[in-house]
């Protein structure tokens, strides 16, 4: 009966848990051990447990991430989450799903790869094009049951102000390699463009908050680009993040009782609340206001003085800063909860300069970061013929 109920723990159950848990389960015996270790299991745990375990910020001035757990005791990672075992001191740009894009802070065009929970990483080769502090990136990296090697891709968006044009440049581990996309991106203006930030990937689409107020979305598999705008009434300035929420893209950012007065029908009695959510979704090729969502003062946490959107989470909650205070809110329970406190310089490095401050959503997983070497010849294959395959499909 023991060793019924241990095999259906360990075969049914261990994969739902995340990395730190099971990293000491491995001490309960030798089988769950080596089970732990089995890249099979690795690759079961990164596809069922994909629940935002920590957000990572790191500002340019910092050379040591500050981690932010969600559930101190069952998530996190080692010593490893200031990435000592890189070759190089190194900046953490994006995440997804459990990895981590790390790039150089002595060469501009080195990135690294790197899973912070098991410490392996690879180094990607040099870029053609100069990716320099104002380029913005996203890392496309999706666990399935059929991505048995983490295969993932990196979009760079490069600005050329001299022609005004943002040019993308993608990397894909099935290749070990960069390519030149043949879709550029001509903006109108007389002012440079910038991202704030860098990109969220959703579904295949990467997107990006430009300074002219347009969301810049790329799609991975035709490579083509397009524009989302962002509604013309938001504060200025305003601090907001793009989120998935119930399937949709979403930009949310905190408005006022002053900077909104419409009756959505969904504040109810709430309309002595003065700080609310203000959740914009599709609306074709512009975002529209779909919800506000009071801010209540609950659980010992109060809404007032600077309130801004840090982050957000698919399981439908966002990352706010009050203050110094780092408060979890769940939209839909409409409840806050204080996981960390911030550093009065990051907090001045959001105000200097757009995205000079990162809060990153993590994944507590066993992804494995697998180099090209490792990995069989005919799959380096793959791309060039999905590739031939997209552009000979009949529309």
């Amino acid at each position: 009966m023991k060793t019924d109920l241990e095999e259906a723990i360990t075969k049914h159950v261990l994969r739902f848990l995340p990395a730190k848990s099971l990293i000491r389960f491995k001490s309960v015996s030798k089988n769950w051990y080596n089970w732990i270790n089995s890249p099979f299991f690795t690759h079961q745990q990164a596809t069922h447990f994909n629940k935002t375990s920590a957000f990572i910020s790191q500002a340019y001035h910092r050379l040591c991430p500050f981690f932010i757990p969600l559930h101190r005791y069952s998530h996190g990672v080692p010593s490893s989450a200031f990435l000592p075992f890189l070759p190089q001191m190194s900046t953490i740009r994006t995440t997804s799903h459990g990895l981590l894009c790390c790039k150089s802070i002595f060469k501009d065009n080195t990135y690294f790869i790197t899973n912070p929970t098991t410490e392996r990483w690879t180094e990607l080769p040099e870029p053609t094009l100069f990716h320099s502090s104002v380029s913005a990136l996203s890392l496309a990296f999706t666990p399935s049951t059929y991505n048995f090697y983490s295969h993932f891709q990196l979009v760079c968006a490069v600005p050329i102000p001299s022609v005004h044009a943002v040019f993308f440049e993608i990397y894909s581990s099935r290749t070990n390699s960069w390519r030149l996309s043949d879709s550029q991106y001509f903006y109108d203006g007389d002012h440079d463009l910038s991202f704030k930030g860098d990109g969220f990937f959703m579904d295949g689409f990467v997107y990006w908050e430009t300074s002219n107020g347009i969301i810049l979305a790329f799609d991975m598999t035709n490579e083509e680009y397009g524009e989302i705008l962002l509604p013309l009434d938001l504060p200025s300035p305003h601090y907001g993040a793009l989120m998935e929420m119930n399937g949709e893209l979403c930009y949310v950012t905190v408005i006022t009782k002053n900077d909104d007065d419409k009756d959505d029908g969904d504040t109810g009695d709430d309309d002595d609340c003065y700080y609310w959510l203000g959740v914009y979704g599709g609306g074709g090729h512009e975002m529209v206001l779909k919800r506000r969502i009071p801010l209540h003062d609950d659980n010992g946490v109060r809404f007032e003085g600077d309130v801004r959107v840090l982050s957000g989470l698919s399981e439908g909650a966002v990352m706010i800063l009050v203050g110094n205070n780092v408060i979890l809110y769940h939209v839909e329970e409409r409840k806050g909860k204080f996981v960390g406190i911030v550093d009065s310089a990051e907090i001045a490095a959001i105000d200097v300069e757009d995205g000079a401050v990162r809060f990153l959503p993590y994944v507590n997983s066993l992804a494995s970061v697998c180099p090209v070497d490792e990995m069989p010849p005919e799959d380096h294959e793959f791309d060039k013929i999905s590739r031939k395959m997209s552009r000979n499909k009949i529309v």
